[in-house]
């Protein structure tokens, strides 16, 4: 007799995938909240600085990047995944946010009054963006192993309590700043 097929193995595969899932769409929330500010000013300077996009009024394209920053935070996955799905396959394993802002440019931006031209490729314009996305990011990394270290450190604090998620806040906000609230 052949032994019956449960299936056990593929949920739990499936479980700890989903659950992997989660907690980096939870890490890049949380990267977006902390560091928004930070990569709307970098974003529009660059931008407008390499010629990506010229304009006469550079404070409504920041005012529009930073509109899409805000929105960014707030779409569910199913807008997301659907505003980015013509642009998907632009680059070997993308960053689906810098493919987001990307879409965005391409999309949105361009039709903005205020834009008199966009230059450059899409993948040229990815470029641009991922490279800004990337460097804030390694930045934040950096800041929140040192915090998760200085937590370890710390015996009394468990991971997952309540206590440790304040304290994981609090120094969080010491070190790099208030999030961004959602509006």
């Amino acid at each position: 007799m052949q032994p019956r097929y449960s299936g056990r193995v593929q949920d739990k595969l499936i479980n700890q995938l989903e659950r992997q899932e989660k907690r980096q769409a939870f890490q890049k929330d949380r990267f977006f909240k902390f560091k928004m500010n930070e990569i709307h000013n970098k974003l529009s300077q660059t931008l407008l600085m390499e010629k990506v996009i010229e304009t006469e009024n550079p404070a409504a394209i920041s005012d529009a990047l930073l509109r899409c920053l805000k929105k960014l935070l707030n779409i569910s996955q199913f807008d997301f995944d659907y505003f980015i799905a013509p642009i998907r396959d632009l680059v070997p394993r993308p960053n689906r946010h810098s493919l987001y802002i990307t879409q965005f440019i391409m999309e949105a931006l361009i039709d903005d009054p205020n834009v008199i031209e966009i230059y450059g490729t899409d993948q040229e314009i990815y470029r641009v963006v991922n490279d800004i996305v990337s460097q804030v990011n390694i930045k934040f990394e950096r800041a929140e192993e040192e915090i998760l270290a200085q937590l370890g450190r710390n015996k009394s604090l468990k991971p997952g309590t309540s206590e440790y998620e304040l304290e994981l806040d609090l120094l969080m906000r010491k070190k790099v700043g208030d999030p961004q609230k959602n509006q």
